[in-house]
């Protein structure tokens, strides 16, 4: 029954109250007093029945009385019965039977007598009727015939029930009459007490009520304050009950939702906020917490979810649920942030990182790519030098070349700085670990740089200031390439002065120093305003044309991120006019000498002539590899890229494979797993990488396909002459000198025909020849005439004692036979290498 504004009646039934403990203490105070007045009162229990015999008689005729106002309720003049003014006369008249049977006299009339029948008639009548008064309106209004009609049965009880309690109340009276007086005084003095009691209680419950007052003040002022952030909070506040019905939307959600509180109050959430794809999950995590209890998102702090405004428009929010009751019925609070700006700040930002990553990946790359495209044509020139400064060259010729050598390797020196830069910005440097001995490391630097020093009317020197340190662990290219820059640099900037070197050490722990350097001339020095950007990429202190110091501005920048990579720090001090001091520390571990490495020999030189295969699609490069390896008397096969160099490696054992990278058809690191994936001896056969890509992490990439060792370009002869000596020294070729394209039969014909006829025959033969080898070059497709033409010119190759050439034309016409025409495409480059080897030795 909902409640409503109209005067609330006596209330007869029971109500259950809760004071405070105050309160509570007062009441059992007196109650104890009362207790102790039991004893007395015991015998004055008989006066005081009187005083409720009075009551009671007095109550008699009032339920007589109200039982006839309920009576005169339920039967009004005008007829139409007013229900409240119906509960109100049933209410009083229940209060009055209910006094008359919880009265102590009550227990003491006869069980049999007139008076309890008809207490027990009207009571029975109120319980009959309670559940109509207490119910609605409706169901009040309809009970109302059956209500009069046990009124009307009831009303001769009712009068039966008044005069014999009063004969017989009467009766009583009369003999407690003579020890009321007594007992009205005992009865007085305890009322006193209890009075006093009360007052004090009254003061105490005054005085509580106040205190009462002021914290509904507070409670009210904090209400009016909760409502008020909640319609300023910029968050949206949304609460529902277990249903998903909408109780409250504060103006934050309107504004968000795009919804007014008076048009979605009542609606389900689900249909209002939640999108289309996500309300079937919405309703079974409703249903779960109203049926187990089981939250997903209640109380677990923030999530990030999906929303919908009243245009249909979804929309990324952060959402919190907590779960309150409010009276008997649990609620649910909802939270929700609007993150529509955020998320696209951070979908921007992430796409500027994606752009920047992607920027920096495709600068690497392109510096990568520079410096492989740089190198190759770079691979020509200096090759190209080298073999020219092996032939008879005058004085100035020979001072061209040398200049022309010097250049180009500081240009490769250019590329390597860059190549440093793209490794540093993305990552991939690495460092090293090895033993070094640092005092024979400074010693060859100093050694190394006393030439440039002189040049420039300087002296160059190191020293150890304090304890010298000798071995450590640490990459001893890196440490050089640090000092050598920092002392290139004082060299470059000292006229007539001095350049020193001094080191020194600190131990950290058991085996860990920390080393600081110093790099210390008397040069032009450095303003006090550049300090800062010494350090920076392609910074100079002189940018004029008109410079007298060259340099690309890039070694600082690259020797400050080798310092950090090592773990340390560097810096510089330096005064205009007087010098420079730049330092750098570093972390350093001690190491013990290396043992002595004895598998290595002093020869400069391999004398094992080596039969090579060299895979290079850039001609240029082709020839300068194949000149040099040929100058140094060994025998070279060459094809153009990884699918022919697969096919002839496979075809014949060569002693060792120079393999180019980057190449079309297939590149040679999948070339290199092929031969690696065949069977034994051609797998075996040592393979080294010939590359522009000399980065450690592009070196790694080819060991781990498979390669043996690494060359990069341009090729230097000495380095080519130790890896093939490497391979000598393996003992996985034959030392023997590699056999004569032209056997002994050659002078035998020659002897017989004549030297006329056998140049005829000759002639004839290099030109069928050179056809054939064109014509399989070409990659024909007819099997037969393939078959057809290698027979015939196998023979005229064994007549000229080309013994090689014969036995890989007989294969390829055993394979054309067969109609293999992957085999015969295999073995077609072998075939014109040979021939082009039997042209040769004829020519």
């Amino acid at each position: 029954m909902e409640p409503s504004d109209a005067p609330v009646p006596p209330v007869s039934r029971p109500r259950f109250l809760t004071g405070s403990a105050l309160v509570a203490g007062v009441v059992v105070v007196c109650i104890g007093v009362i207790a102790i007045l039991v004893q007395s009162v015991i015998r004055d229990l008989q006066l005081l029945e009187a005083s409720k015999s009075d009551n009671v008689q007095w109550t008699l005729s009032q339920a007589e009385v109200e039982f006839l106002e309920l009576q005169a309720a339920l039967r009004p003049g005008d007829g139409s019965p007013d229900l409240e003014k119906i509960r109100e006369e049933f209410d009083i008249f229940y209060s009055r039977v209910e006094t008359l049977r919880n009265s102590p006299i009550y227990g003491e009339v006869d069980e049999g007598s007139a008076y309890v029948a008809a207490l027990a008639a009207a009571r029975a009548f109120l319980d009959r009727t309670v559940d109509l008064i207490d119910a609605d309106d409706a169901t009040l209004a309809a009970g109302l015939p059956q209500i009069i009609e046990d009124a009307d049965t009831l009303r001769l009880s009712i009068r039966t029930l008044a005069s014999s309690g009063l004969a017989e109340f009467a009766k009583r009276s009369d003999e407690q009459r003579s020890s009321m007086s007594v007992a009205l005084l005992r009865l007085a003095a305890v009322s006193a007490l209890l009075l006093g009691a009360l007052g004090l209680l009254a003061l105490y419950s005054t005085a509580v009520s106040r205190l009462t007052q002021q914290r509904g003040v507070a409670l009210a002022e904090a209400n009016l304050r909760m409502n008020t952030i909640l319609s300023t909070s910029l968050d949206g506040v949304i609460v529902s009950d277990t249903e998903g019905r909408i109780l409250d939307f504060n103006a934050a959600a309107e504004r968000i939702f795009q919804h007014k509180l008076e048009d979605v109050r009542g609606l389900n959430i689900g249909d209002v906020i939640v999108p289309p794809h996500l309300r079937e999950a919405h309703r079974a995590g409703m249903e779960r917490m109203r049926d187990t209890g089981e939250t997903r998102v209640v109380g677990h702090g923030r999530v990030r979810l999906d929303a919908m405004r009243a245009d249909g428009t979804i929309f990324p929010t952060e959402l919190a649920l907590q779960s309150a009751t409010s009276g008997d019925t649990r609620i649910i609070i909802g939270f929700l942030r609007d993150i529509s700006a955020r998320v696209a700040a951070e979908t921007e930002l992430v796409d500027a990182r994606d752009r920047a990553l992607a920027g920096e990946k495709a600068k690497a790359d392109f510096l990568t790519v520079m410096s492989h495209e740089i190198r190759t044509p770079l691979n020509g020139v200096l090759g190209n030098l080298t073999l020219l400064g092996d032939t008879k060259l005058s004085v100035d010729q020979r001072r061209y070349v040398d200049n022309m050598q010097i250049s180009g390797e500081l240009l490769i020196e250019h590329v390597d700085t860059v190549l440093d830069i793209a490794s540093f910005e993305s990552g991939k440097a690495e460092m090293g670990q090895e033993p070094v001995h640092l005092g024979d490391l400074l010693q060859g630097i100093v050694d190394g740089q006393t030439g440039a020093a002189r040049a420039n009317g300087n002296t160059i020197s190191w020293t150890w200031t304090g304890e010298a340190l000798d071995w450590v662990a640490t990459d001893a290219k890196r440490l050089q390439q640090v000092l050598l820059n920092l002392v290139s640099n004082a060299i470059k900037f000292t006229r007539d002065g001095t350049v020193r070197i001094e080191a020194r050490w600190d131990a950290g722990g058991d085996k860990d120093v920390e080393v600081t350097f110093r790099v210390i001339d008397t040069g032009v020095g450095i303003k006090t305003e550049d300090l800062d950007k010494v350090f920076e990429d392609f910074h100079t202190t002189d940018p004029t044309f008109g410079r007298q110091v060259g340099g690309t501005g890039l070694g600082l920048g690259i020797a400050r991120r080798l310092v950090e990579a090592f773990g340390g720090e560097m810096g510089v001090e330096s005064r205009l006019g007087q010098g420079s001091d730049f330092w750098f520390r570093i972390p350093l571990q001690r190491s013990e000498a290396p043992a002595p490495d004895t598998s290595k020999t002093a020869e400069p030189e391999t004398q094992t002539v080596l039969d090579i295969l060299l895979v290079e699609d850039n001609a240029i490069n082709r020839m300068v590899a194949e000149e040099m390896l040929v100058n140094l008397g060994h025998q070279v096969t060459w094809v153009e890229n990884g699918e022919e160099g697969v096919s002839a490696a496979l075809a014949h054992r060569f002693d060792v494979i120079f393999m180019d990278i980057s190449m079309p058809v297939m590149d040679g690191l999948e070339a290199t797993k092929r031969i690696r994936a065949a069977a034994p001896p051609w797998s075996e056969t040592p393979i080294y990488a010939v590359s522009a890509n000399v980065l450690a992490t592009d070196q790694e990439r080819f060991l781990a396909a498979g390669m043996n060792g690494f060359l990069g370009k341009p090729l230097i002869r000495a380095n080519v002459v130790s890896a093939l000596a490497g391979v000598a020294r393996s003992g996985a070729v034959d030392t023997g000198t590699a056999d004569n394209p032209l056997s002994d039969a050659l002078t035998q014909m020659k002897d017989e025909l004549g030297d006329t006829v056998f140049d005829v025959l000759k002639s004839r033969f290099l030109t069928e020849g050179q056809d054939m080898a064109a014509w399989l070059d070409a990659g024909p497709s007819d099997m037969d005439e393939v078959a057809h033409r290698c027979h015939k010119s196998a023979g005229s190759a064994a007549a000229f004692g080309a013994l090689a050439l014969r036995d890989q034309l007989i294969a390829i016409e055993e394979a054309a036979r067969d109609d293999d025409q992957a085999r015969v495409a295999a073995l077609a480059p072998m075939a014109v290498a040979r021939w082009t080897e039997v042209a040769k030795a004829l020519g």
